[in-house]
C-alpha cells in the first residue's frame, strides 16, 4: 500500500492554527476502525441509508461495541452517518440536491486553494504531485464487483493526488473545509463512476500538467470542469438520484453558474 508522505510541503504545515484536528492520522484502534468504516461508506461498500447493526459491524471489523460506538459518533459528526433514538445508526442518505450544493461550494474552495498552492509551490510539492499521480494511474478505476480492499486503495490514491495539488496552500481553514467537502462528495463520485456510460478524457493528467506548469488560470478552469462534469454525469446517468435535502433553488443556482 502506498504511504502518504509526511513532509512539510508549505507554510500551512508550519502555522499554528485552530483548524480541527485530523483524527484520521491518529494511531489508535478506534481511529483504525473509523478509517475503515469511513472508507467503506465513501466507496459505497456500506450503501446510503443502510442500517448499521452492531452484530454485523463487530463481525466485519473485528472490534468491540464500545469502539464501534466511538467510531460511529465521529461519522455522525461528519455527516456520513445518522442516528435516531431507538433505531440505532444508519449510513447518511444521498440526494441530487445535496450533491449540487456540495459541488458549488467545492468549485469555490478548490479553485481558491489550488491557486494559492501554485503560488507557494515547492520542489517537494511538485515531487508529491508526480508520485501521487503515478500511483493513481497504476490502478484502473474499480468496478462494483471489485474487492473492498481494492476500492479502498483506489479511494486513498485518488484523494492523495487531489490533496497533493493543494498541499502548499497557506490557509489551514481553507484546506480543512476543502477536504471536508471533497470527502462528502466522494460517495457521489463513486456512484457516478460505477454507473457512467460516457467516456471522459484523462482529467487528472491534464490537471497534473497544468499545475506543474504553474498555470493557475488553466488549472483552476480544469478543476472546475472536473467537478462540474461529474455533476452532469450524475444528473444524467446515476439511477435513483433525485432531489432531496437542499431545496430546488440549489438546482437553479447551479445551472445558472454553469453558463
Amino acid at each position: 500500500m502506498a504511504k502518504i508522505l509526511k513532509m512539510p510541503l508549505g507554510p500551512a504545515a508550519r502555522m499554528a492554527t485552530t483548524a480541527p484536528q485530523d483524527v484520521l492520522r491518529e494511531d489508535a484502534a478506534t481511529f483504525d476502525v473509523l478509517r475503515q468504516m469511513r472508507e467503506d461508506i465513501l466507496c459505497c461498500s456500506l450503501k446510503p441509508d443502510q442500517r448499521l447493526r452492531f452484530g454485523e459491524l463487530r463481525q466485519r471489523y473485528q472490534t468491540s461495541v464500545g469502539t464501534l460506538r466511538e467510531a460511529l459518533s465521529h461519522l455522525v459528526s461528519e455527516g456520513l452517518a445518522r442516528t435516531e433514538a431507538g433505531r440505532g445508526f444508519s449510513v447518511a442518505p444521498v440526494s441530487l440536491g445535496d450533491f449540487l450544493d456540495l459541488s458549488e461550494l467545492r468549485v469555490h474552495l478548490e479553485t481558491r486553494t489550488l491557486a494559492d498552492a501554485i503560488h507557494h509551490g515547492t520542489d517537494a510539492w511538485e515531487a508529491e504531485i508526480v508520485s501521487s499521480y503515478f500511483l493513481l494511474s497504476k490502478l484502473g478505476k474499480p468496478t462494483p464487483d471489485d474487492p473492498v480492499n481494492l476500492k479502498r486503495e483506489w479511494g486513498r490514491r485518488h484523494k492523495r493526488f487531489h490533496d497533493a495539488l493543494v498541499a502548499t496552500c497557506t490557509s489551514p481553514w481553507s484546506l480543512h473545509f476543502r477536504s471536508e467537502l471533497f470527502d462528502q462528495a466522494r460517495r457521489y463520485h463513486w456512484l457516478t463512476m460505477i454507473h457512467a456510460r460516457s467516456r471522459r478524457t484523462n482529467e487528472h493528467l491534464e490537471l497534473r500538467d497544468a499545475v506543474l506548469a504553474r498555470d493557475a488560470d488553466l488549472a483552476c478552469r480544469l478543476i472546475e470542469k472536473h467537478i462540474r462534469t461529474t455533476v452532469e454525469q450524475a444528473v444524467s446517468e446515476v439511477p435513483g438520484l433525485t432531489m432531496g435535502g437542499p431545496s430546488g433553488q440549489v438546482v437553479r443556482s447551479s445551472r445558472r453558474n454553469k453558463g
